[in-house]
């Protein structure tokens, strides 16, 4: 098949395997950072935390009110002198 492809082929097919690669060595660098981030921390979280499907708790939703005054803040804060 090699001698079929052309020379922009040839270069596609190694991008992309390039690309698989750098993936791989980042996927491996992210799992080696947390495993030693989790050996580090005093309190292990509950596996179905850490799952992906895990059901994500919701944040109370702010009242209108409460938005307001954090806009007058942020105003404030932005415009000072």
């Amino acid at each position: 098949m090699f001698w079929r492809l052309t020379l922009r082929e040839i270069a596609v097919i190694l991008e992309g395997e390039a690309g698989r690669v750098r993936r791989g060595q980042n996927d491996r660098a992210w799992l080696a950072w947390h495993v030693e981030a989790l050996a580090r921390s005093k309190k292990l979280p509950k596996l179905k935390d850490m799952m992906h499907d895990a059901p994500q708790k919701r944040a109370r939703r702010q009242t209108v009110e409460e938005q307001i005054a954090i806009a007058h803040r942020w105003t404030a804060a932005v415009t000072k002198h």
